[in-house]
């Protein structure tokens, strides 16, 4: 807001914190805060109610708050979010009609007949009037009821000329900087500050108001229980488990390593060595000597991650380690420390990256989300048959509830032998930001940091392995953002041009081209394509929508020969499925079917191969992509194609027309 703005329109001084005490307008006696607030009340439940009255009762918000004690009940109801005016003030409060907040009868706000509309709901709006001082607004809501988080309307009670002084500062306490932000309000206001989510008409009584926007995946952050479990089957220990691997900034020479132990192991270290000769991925023959000067011992560093409604196991510790100058397509083994203190688990094996000009191999999973129990054997399967990948890839919807973490507990579990030996390479999809944004896969997984300067570490970024360069992106705030998927799309035009590798590969969960029926992604089309067309993108990998599509070859959305266009993939590898809709941009089409992909990259001729593989071992598609020579630039900056003859189908029409089929499918690309 610029200083004419201010003088013209903001009479009013707010200071915003991020907890406060209960005694806000009646006593100064301080209650719990409402993040203490929640666990008190999800402990003392817990020691009395079955799991099934637990898991009913987190799914009705209405029953919750009949369970709150009083003390609790105003935590929840004026502890959450505090401003302070420097006169009396209006404040409406716009709720979505089916998710009012508890709190606000307590604190005698009064329904008005002012409506309000946006893609989220219809609203209305609730009103108080306040003395000067600290005004505190409560908890969004203790269950999923609430489509979006409610918005903050604050007025002068009574105008005043602008020649009385000149206008009040407007302080964000750092601690609700993050989740709050605030604006004037103005014909197409959003409900969310990270979102583009716009009111369709603001009435003129609140034209000019100070606005209070939360961010959109805060509408959850308040859940009293987070879904249908309260209690961990998988409680943390002094062992390290739930281990992941990850490439770092060199995939070839540097690897990351986070894992879980119980918050009281403080101790973060590793020892590793180059392994013996043994001709393949898994454990080493032997156990090095600890003694060889050669083993390495790497220290790194922990968080404790806090998930109060897990009451039999609330607080875990996060385990992170980087490896640096390692060589590259190398077996190494390595041992994880352990309690006591300058302890070591067992020796386990893992490669690391090959290095520019190499052949390399991997594994794509589309959303594993339900049915972990089946999706681990899949993977377990595929690693069996296909023992010397070098990475996993995984496009987002990894697990079903991404804020509650006895889904991550059955994830990693499912996992246990594949993920502690092979690097997993990921992406964040909609489930990973469900009810508190991508809290816990952050704090699960350490991914390489380059990605815009502007985005949140770990969701966006880049890796090359081989003679390839893979682009990851977050879809789940470009679907709705114009300004998120603009930034994300400046940021793949970079990362593409700099690349010197021949193929280039971009993982993101939301497709470009959908195979669910009614689904539409728009923006990503309009930011994004024309990167991938620019730069002549090899190959997309996307999940959501839980059918299996694989798009012709696409330039300007539309069908073009192979090597002049982009093929876009969508898999599901858990268990939950849609009928696609059958699309003419895709290829093949498949439903109702959980597959793993290996795609291998060669170097003598260039030749990236594709096949999508079930679980008993049988081929369901495949394709081979060719490119005997090395690219040249064009004269148009920023383009390049290939010196080479065209290429085209072996066997089908030069525009590549297949055919779909309820059989293995298979197409191959090539120059003739």
């Amino acid at each position: 807001m610029d200083a004419t703005t201010r003088r013209d329109r903001v009479r009013l001084a707010l200071v915003l914190v991020a907890s406060v005490s209960c005694g806000i307008e009646t006593t100064g006696d301080s209650c719990p805060s409402p993040g203490a607030a929640l666990r008190a009340v999800g402990r003392r439940l817990s020691r009395s109610w079955s799991e099934a009255a637990l898991s009913a009762l987190a799914r009705r918000g209405g029953a919750i708050v009949d369970q709150l004690q009083p003390g609790e009940r105003a935590a929840l109801g004026q502890g959450y979010l505090r401003f302070e005016a420097d006169r009396p003030v209006i404040v409406d409060v716009a709720v979505p009609i089916d998710s009012v907040p508890f709190w606000l009868a307590d604190r005698g706000f009064r329904p008005t007949p002012v409506w309000l509309r946006n893609p989220d709901a219809t609203w209305r709006l609730y009103r108080r009037t306040f003395a000067r001082g600290p005004i505190g607004l409560g908890v969004n809501g203790l269950d999923r009821a609430p489509p979006a988080h409610y918005v903050v309307f604050i007025r002068p009670l009574a105008e005043r000329s602008t020649a009385e002084g000149p206008p009040p500062l407007i302080r964000l306490d750092p601690g609700a900087s993050e989740s709050w932000r605030m604006t004037v309000a103005r014909p197409g206001l959003s409900a969310a500050w990270d979102a583009s989510r716009p009111f369709e008409r603001l009435p003129k009584e609140l034209s000019k108001a100070i606005v209070l926007q939360a961010a959109h995946a805060q509408r959850h952050a308040t859940l009293l229980a987070s879904g249908r479990v309260w209690k961990t089957h998988v409680v943390s220990g002094p062992q390290p488990d739930q281990v992941a691997i990850a490439f770092g900034g060199d995939p070839a020479r540097e690897l990351v390593w986070t894992w879980r132990t119980a918050p009281e192991v403080e101790w973060t270290a590793i020892r590793i060595v180059r392994a013996p000769a043994h001709g393949g991925r898994g454990p080493a023959p032997e156990e090095p000597d600890p003694t060889c000067r050669q083993v390495r011992v790497v220290e790194g560093d922990s968080t404790c991650v806090e998930v109060p409604n897990v009451v039999n196991d609330p607080v875990i510790r996060r385990h992170h380690v980087v490896v640096r100058g390692l060589e590259p397509d190398s077996a190494y083994v390595y041992a994880l420390g352990v309690k006591p203190p300058r302890g070591f688990g067992p020796w386990r094996a893992v490669k690391t990256a090959p290095d520019r000009g190499r052949p390399t191999r991997f594994l794509y999973l589309g959303d594993a989300q339900t049915g972990l129990e089946r999706w681990g054997r899949l993977l377990e399967t595929a690693v069996r048959r296909h023992p010397d990948i070098d990475f996993l890839v995984m496009a987002g919807d990894l697990v079903d509830r991404g804020n509650e973490r006895t889904n991550w507990d059955h994830f990693f579990l499912r996992a246990a032998g594949v993920f502690d030996r092979v690097p997993l390479m990921t992406c964040a999809g909609n489930h990973e930001y469900l009810d508190a944004g991508p809290r816990l896969y952050r704090a699960f997984f350490e991914l390489p940091h380059n990605g815009p300067a502007d985005t949140d570490p770990d969701l966006v970024y880049s890796f090359e392995s081989g003679d390839a360069c893979f682009a990851v992106l977050d879809s789940t705030p470009a679907v709705c953002d114009p300004a998120a998927a603009r930034r994300q799309a400046e940021w793949l035009d970079h990362t593409f041009t700099r690349t010197r590798a021949t193929w280039k590969l971009a993982m993101f969960h939301h497709p470009v081209y959908p195979s669910h029926p009614w689904r539409d992604t728009p923006a990503l089309r309009e930011h994004w394509v024309p990167v991938f067309d620019k730069h002549q993108v090899d190959l997309v990998l996307q999940g959501h929508d839980h059918a299996y599509l694989r798009t012709y070859p696409l330039r300007a959305h539309h069908r073009t020969g192979p090597g002049q266009g982009t093929v876009y993939v969508i898999a599901v590898s858990g268990d939950k499925y849609v009928d696609p809709a059958r699309r003419d941009y895709g290829a093949v089409h498949y439903a109702g079917v959980s597959t793993y992909q290996t795609i291998d990259i060669d170097t003598a001729p260039h030749r990236l191969t594709y096949r999508a593989w079930t679980e008993d071992g049988r081929i369901l598609d495949q394709f081979r992509l060719e490119k005997p020579c090395r690219q040249e630039p064009l004269r148009a900056p920023g383009r390049a194609t290939s010196s080479c003859p065209c290429l085209s189908y072996r066997g089908m029409d030069p525009v590549g027309c297949g055919k779909s089929s309820g059989q293995g499918h298979s197409e191959a690309f090539s120059s003739d």
